[in-house]
Parts: C-alpha cells; sequence; structure tokens
C-alpha cells in the first residue's frame, strides 16, 4: 500500500478520533480484509491484552465485521461503508454530547437567574426563555431573525380575525424580508381552526378563501410576494396542536394561544435544543411536503 495514502488514511481516521491502536489494527486488515485477533495483534503491533478491547471498538464503529468462526475472523468493511458508518457514529456520539450539555447549561443558566449570583438588570437567556405580552414577544421574534443564517419554519393558525392583525407584524414581517435578502428560505405554513357548525366540504371552501384573503392581504401590507426568493406560504387541512417556529434548525419557540382570543399569541417559549428542533422539524416538513401551495 502507498505510504502516502497511509499516512492520509492514519490522519483522517485520527480526526475521526479513533485511537492509534484501532488505527493500526485497522488499516493491518485492509490488504487481507479477514484475519483473527492474533494475527491483528502481531500485524499491527498492538498488545495481545488489549486486542479485543480495540477490535469491539472497531466493531462498534462500523469499520470491521465479525465472523463467528472457531477462532473468531475480523473482516474489514470496505472503505466507502467504513467511512460512512464512522462519520455517523461521530455524529451520534457529538449529538448526545451536544443534548447533554445543553441540558445541564439549561439547568445551571435557571439556577444561576435564581442565586445571589446574579444581581444584574437583564432578563434574557441563551437556552431558554420565555415572552410574555406583545412587546416581549415581538421582541423576541425581531433578534432571533436577526440571527438566522439558514433556514425559518413557521406555522400559524389562520381565522378570519388573522387578517385583521397583520398590521400588527410590521416590524416582525419586515426583518424577515432582511434575512430573505440575504439568502434566508422560510417557509410558512398555515392551518385552520374548524367550524363546527359546517360541513367539512364547506370549511375547506371557506378555509380556502381564508388563505387566498391572507395572502393578498400579506402582498398588500408587506408588499412581499410568496413567490420572492426563498419565501413559501403553504396552507394545510390538518390540525396541528402546538404551534412552533424552527430557526436553523437549532432552536424553537413554541407559542401559547390566548384561549379567549385564538388569534393573539398570549405566550412563548423559546428554546435552545438542537435534538428538539430537528425532531419537530421533521413533523413540520412531513406536513409540509403534502400541503397546498397558494
Amino acid at each position: 500500500m502507498d505510504n502516502n495514502l497511509i499516512e492520509e488514511l492514519k490522519e483522517f481516521l485520527k480526526n475521526m478520533k479513533l485511537s492509534s491502536y484501532a488505527i493500526a489494527s485497522y488499516i493491518s486488515l485492509l490488504p487481507t480484509n479477514i484475519l483473527t485477533a492474533k494475527e491483528i495483534s502481531k500485524r499491527s503491533s498492538v498488545p495481545g491484552g488489549r486486542i479485543y478491547e480495540v477490535l469491539e471498538d472497531l466493531k462498534e464503529k462500523g469499520l470491521i465485521r465479525i465472523q463467528e468462526s472457531r477462532p473468531k475472523k475480523y473482516i474489514a468493511i470496505p472503505p466507502n461503508l467504513a467511512f460512512h458508518n464512522l462519520i455517523s457514529h461521530l455524529t451520534e456520539e457529538n449529538q448526545r454530547k451536544i443534548t447533554s450539555l445543553i441540558n445541564i447549561a439549561k439547568k445551571l443558566e435557571s439556577d444561576l437567574y435564581k442565586s445571589d449570583l446574579m444581581k444584574r438588570s437583564e432578563t434574557s437567556r441563551v437556552f431558554w426563555s420565555t415572552a410574555l405580552g406583545y412587546i416581549s414577544i415581538e421582541s423576541l421574534y425581531i433578534n432571533s431573525i436577526k440571527e438566522l443564517e439558514e433556514e425559518l419554519l413557521i406555522n400559524v393558525s389562520l381565522n378570519p380575525n388573522s387578517v385583521k392583525r397583520l398590521p400588527f407584524l410590521k416590524r416582525i414581517i419586515k426583518e424577515m424580508s432582511t434575512v430573505l435578502d440575504r439568502g434566508v428560505n422560510i417557509k410558512y405554513l398555515c392551518s385552520f381552526d374548524p367550524d363546527q357548525e359546517i360541513s367539512p366540504e364547506q370549511n375547506e371552501l371557506n378555509n380556502i378563501k381564508l388563505f387566498n384573503e391572507f395572502i393578498s392581504k400579506f402582498e398588500d401590507f408587506f408588499n412581499i410576494s410568496p413567490k420572492k426568493n426563498g419565501l413559501e406560504i403553504k396552507y394545510t387541512f390538518k390540525r396541528i396542536p402546538t404551534f412552533y417556529d424552527i430557526f436553523d434548525k437549532e432552536r424553537v419557540i413554541l407559542k401559547l394561544q390566548n384561549p379567549l382570543n385564538p388569534s393573539d399569541i398570549f405566550a412563548c417559549l423559546n428554546v435552545l435544543d438542537p435534538k428538539l428542533a430537528l425532531e419537530l422539524r421533521k413533523k413540520f416538513l412531513n406536513l409540509w411536503i403534502f400541503s397546498a401551495f397558494e
């Protein structure tokens, strides 16, 4: 095997957090593809007392498989698949660590704000915070939108009062327009509150009419077309039990509707949690795929 190629391979595996013993064992397998543990130990110079632990680690990370013979033999998985397995393993491991660190940070942040150590006037928090009332919610959204780099997913409930309340979104939509101009993609998914007093068929007709009115007023108020680069607006007839918006696959804003006036958002919970964001993003995109365009 070419020496330069071996060095490149070693460097790659080192960057993927493999130990020197694991790297030596995997490389020793490549020329023949199948060896016993004793043979791998001899070729790689990994001590016999450590070889089984090293081979188990390689198996867990998807670089080798075991042939259940007597003695057991170890087979190198082809590099293209092995590298894919290794990257997937490292990604999952990092995600677990990130999730664990975020959970610890959330608790520490909460404890610090309650403690005597935090005698300051600032109330904003990085990992979670709440916004209550229109001014606080508007500020939360404007600041969150300003920080966007890639994507914003929004879901809202439409009813006849939604159109009347569009002017109150002026500052938020203006910020959305700014980030659209710098390449951020925004998906805006509308659902509807069902009217129990009319038939499902009439409900659908009324909701389509409402959506079209919403789009028309949206364009009039903000001079932004749903066909603007990066902006898509759709509607779905499926109910969304909890409304949420997802910022760059990392931050989620959960929205609590006002029970006395569903057109209003009573409060928001702002959570930095990539795992939650990715899970909710999957649900959002499943709804999005089967939703209708304007």
